[in-house]
């Protein structure tokens, strides 16, 4: 009997032990885990030196089914400044992206050799192809519909700033290839994982950030190339606080200025 006692008691505390480990482990995995906002609004204004350039504001409408995924419907506004003459850009992009931060429909206006077409590309990674439709805009009767192989992982713009929100608290470095303009190029992301204090005008107080840096080794929207910095809210839904990145003025900074279902002073709890 004494035996059996130590048997079952000694089996207990394994089982005990590896429960608690566990549940520890689930704790952690959900203390780091990115958060979806549905109806988060982002806003940023996009300076170039003192010169105000424009706005930027990033949106996520909805969750959803598609291809029998979980993706967000997300939405992105560039404006420049209309004080300016020298700069017009009124863009609107929306992207479908899943848990993983890849893509699965994305929707812009994009100029491809010279013509402005409503572009929209279907990303089907059971067959790996990438359903294209391309309406131009300014005589609809042009459609030009196609299909590009999937050959390899995507990013648009959009689900390049939800794969760094995602990662940013990792330590590593990754080359991505984003997709735009119907034209494949690398990115590299170097995610540092550490915190720093930084300050954004928007807020009184210093606030925790993660950084990440990298480059990309295309030209996309307005110039975007070359090396680039982010940093991030250190709290689940890690909101992108601060950026500098290089266009066609030069480098500029993009900071947050407004938001909606954010909140600041949960950054760092």
């Amino acid at each position: 009997k004494q035996l059996i006692f130590k048997f079952v008691f000694r089996k207990s505390i394994c089982v005990f032990t590896l429960a608690f480990i566990l549940s520890t482990s689930s704790v952690l995995a959900n203390k780091h885990q990115f958060q979806w906002q549905v109806g988060e609004e982002l806003v940023y204004k996009v300076n170039w030196l003192f010169i105000r350039l424009g706005t930027l504001k990033i949106q996520v409408l909805d969750k959803l089914t598609m291809d029998g995924s979980t993706v967000y419907h997300t939405k992105m506004f560039i404006d420049s400044n209309p004080l300016l003459l020298f700069v017009n850009i009124h863009s609107v992009y929306e992207s479908y992206i899943n848990e993983d931060f890849y893509p699965h429909l994305f929707l812009a206006e994009e100029k491809i050799k010279g013509v402005t077409y409503w572009t929209k590309y279907r990303f089907n990674y059971a067959d790996s192809v990438i359903y294209v439709k391309m309406t131009n805009t300014e005589d609809t009767t042009e459609v030009i519909v196609k299909q590009l192989p999937l050959d390899e992982r995507l990013q648009d713009g959009m689900s390049l700033v939800f794969y760094a929100r995602g990662n940013v608290h990792l330590q590593k470095k990754k080359k991505l290839t984003a997709f735009y303009e119907a034209q494949k190029g690398k990115l590299d992301i170097n995610i540092r994982g550490k915190k720093r204090k930084i300050q954004i005008a928007a807020i009184n107080s210093s606030l925790p950030a993660y950084e990440l840096d990298g480059k990309a080794h295309f030209k996309a929207i307005a110039g975007f190339g070359g090396y680039y910095r982010g940093w991030f809210s250190t709290d689940n839904q890690r909101v992108p606080l601060k950026a500098e990145m290089k266009v066609f003025v030069g480098k500029v900074k993009i900071e947050l200025e407004k938001w909606k279902n954010w909140d600041p002073i949960q950054n760092d709890k």
